[in-house]
């Protein structure tokens, strides 16, 4: 039996993590999901991918895009969220998550362009000052609801 680790790096090794099989009601997703607007970066704890740019986020989760660079074994258990704003820049740190999808969107071309993946992670256990912060950056940069 492998470890949910092992499961992961040959997954990334393939290409792609397998999801459980919805039908086309089942709706898994616990809250509304918001496109982001502007630049908002996730850097993952430990740091085992590059940062990557933020693409929709909810209460209970985000999507994120990053380029790969060829050293991601690590499995991220936490990120830090960044962005600014005219006043001040804002970072929220060490938020708990656990990963539900990584996958391929653009592979290499003969080496001349990075690899880009797209991680989806599900917040787990935030504390009431984190869900606080996160309602203040979806309410800040969140756009149209999906």
């Amino acid at each position: 039996m492998r470890s949910y680790l092992e499961k992961i790096i040959l997954s990334r090794i393939k290409g792609t993590l397998k999801m459980k099989t919805t039908t086309p009601t089942e709706e898994r997703r616990q809250d509304p999901r918001f496109k982001v607007q502007g630049m908002v970066i996730a850097v993952a704890r430990p740091p085992s991918i590059p940062p990557g740019t933020i693409k929709e986020i909810s209460q209970s989760g985000l999507i994120f895009q990053y380029r790969e660079n060829g050293n991601s074994w690590m499995i991220p258990q936490e990120l830090d969220i960044i962005w600014a704003d005219y006043v001040a820049t804002h970072h929220m740190e060490k938020m708990p998550v656990r990963i539900v999808s990584d996958i391929l969107i653009e592979k290499k071309e003969n080496g001349n362009k990075p690899t880009t993946r797209q991680q989806t992670v599900a917040f787990e256990s935030l504390s009431p000052r984190q869900e606080n912060q996160l309602g203040r950056l979806i309410k800040a940069r969140g756009t149209i609801s999906l």
